[in-house]
């Protein structure tokens, strides 16, 4: 699931944490971080970890790293997936 083609998005995003990552993190109002996200969505805090790092490789979440905490910010590219997902389910 490393490489970057259409197949390994689709493979990623069958299942539900992914796109409620997206969407907890989309929806939430001021700074984001991954144990936050982790407790919102009831996930453990090392999936959720793993996902941002999937997630930033293909350009839809970028992390911040500002006084040794990281933030998690959604792309535009991560709002049109989180839209155009929403849109099927």
């Amino acid at each position: 699931m490393t490489s970057m083609d259409g197949k390994s998005v689709k493979k990623l995003f069958l299942h539900d944490k992914p796109f409620m990552l997206l969407q907890a993190i989309n929806d939430s109002n001021g700074h984001v971080y991954a144990a936050m996200v982790s407790k919102k969505i009831d996930c453990s805090y090392a999936y959720i970890v793993k996902l941002i790092r999937l997630m930033s490789k293909m350009s839809l979440l970028m992390v911040d790293e500002n006084n040794h905490k990281k933030t998690v910010i959604i792309t535009p590219k991560g709002k049109k997936l989180l839209k155009t997902l929403s849109e099927i389910k």
